[in-house]
């Protein structure tokens, strides 16, 4: 006889808690009070007959039953979505169900792939329809309800929007082979960089909010370039740095003609999804958030 298993809701909380390292950071992304969320944690151990996490003033750690309690749920996670849309696909009339996201640019060519092969293979009667903009375009979009999922990179996030992080993304520097950089001995210092023309992406992207954020004000950038595969392109062109997402680069440093330069500061943000608080997501959105996390969860254990 198999025991009782916590709420849904309980054990996504264990695994939002342990994917963020504290209670009240896990909280704050999922947009619920920190007493919610710790009252969860403790109601799935309660059910679970297992103590997860061990609490301290500077956040939580997995006890080592409940690294291998959260190395098992996103396979239950998923499982759960997939019944969830078997109900839902017999109860329908036979008309598929449509979403339209709008996925901002480095989203859109680095992590929304995989999450939506994921998705679309656990909800194949949910068609899926991507818009492409920046970060603060797709922000846009949501807080004025013309679309009800948005998926962005770092940024400014707005009052009326919730936001679910799903990943980390760190940012690289990256030169081309020939540049001078390519050999230095020691990391790239953030006065280095703000005083170098940079190859940089458009005003409002989430790449280019980063790296004024964390270096402050630059000089003129050596270019200006409105995607990921253009602000690549123009990097090698130009022969100047970029700060970039590694997996644009991947395959360039694999042949030879791209080097990865240790800089000083570290580009770190954010990918998350975003709604129009105090509006209901649907079944469907619910869900492919769902795929996203248990997508990373998987991906960051390897």
């Amino acid at each position: 006889m198999y025991p009782a298993l916590p709420a849904m809701a309980d054990l996504e909380a264990l695994l939002a808690v342990a994917h963020a390292g504290s209670i009240s950071r896990a909280a704050r992304t999922a947009v619920l009070n920190q007493q919610t969320m710790s009252t969860r944690v403790s109601r799935a151990e309660k059910t679970l007959g297992i103590t997860v996490f061990e609490r301290s003033p500077y956040g939580v750690r997995l006890t080592d039953p409940g690294a291998l309690l959260i190395s098992a749920l996103p396979d239950l996670i998923q499982a759960h979505t997939r019944f969830l849309d078997t109900v839902q696909r017999l109860k329908d009339t036979g008309t598929a169900r449509r979403m339209t996201v709008a996925v901002s640019n480095t989203v859109a060519e680095v992590y929304y792939p995989g999450w939506a092969a994921r998705f679309h293979a656990a909800h194949p009667a949910v068609k899926m329809t991507m818009v492409q903009g920046n970060s603060h375009e797709v922000r846009e979009l949501v807080a004025g309800g013309k679309i009800d999922l948005g998926l962005v990179e770092g940024g400014r996030p707005r009052h009326d929007l919730a936001e679910t992080v799903l990943c980390r993304d760190e940012l690289v520097l990256a030169v081309p082979a020939s540049h001078p950089w390519a050999s230095a001995e020691t990391p790239i210092t953030a006065k280095q960089l703000r005083k170098t023309p940079l190859v940089v992406r458009e005003p409002e992207s989430g790449s280019r909010a980063l790296v004024e954020e964390v270096l402050g004000e630059l000089v003129e950038p050596a270019g200006e370039f409105g995607s990921l595969s253009a602000q690549r392109a123009g990097m090698l062109a130009l022969g100047e740095p970029t700060v970039i997402p590694q997996a644009a680069v991947t395959d360039q440093v694999t042949l030879g003609d791209v080097a990865i330069v240790k800089a000083e500061p570290l580009f770190v943000r954010d990918i998350s999804a975003v709604v129009r608080r105090g509006s209901q997501p649907s079944p469907d959105i619910a869900a492919f958030i769902a795929v996203a996390l248990a997508y990373e969860q998987l991906t960051s254990a390897v």
